[in-house]
């Protein structure tokens, strides 16, 4: 059986989202959206890395719990 997520779930991950990137201009915080909406693992966070510096990009997949 798949998992269950109720609005709320969707509607707190989005906000703490726009809360890790809110320090980005909108062409890349647009960029990073799509990233972590479509993530790969590795794939994407070398994408992030190429978009917002390895440090910045570590700390997004830290903060928003992505396993690479």
């Amino acid at each position: 059986m798949g998992v269950v997520h109720r609005p709320d779930d969707i509607l707190n991950r989005r906000r703490r989202i726009e809360i890790v990137l809110r320090d980005l201009n909108p062409g890349v915080r647009e960029l990073v959206l799509n990233i972590v909406d479509s993530w790969k693992g590795r794939e994407s966070v070398e994408n992030l890395k190429r978009a917002v510096g390895e440090e910045k990009a570590m700390k997004i997949v830290k903060e928003l719990n992505l396993q690479d």
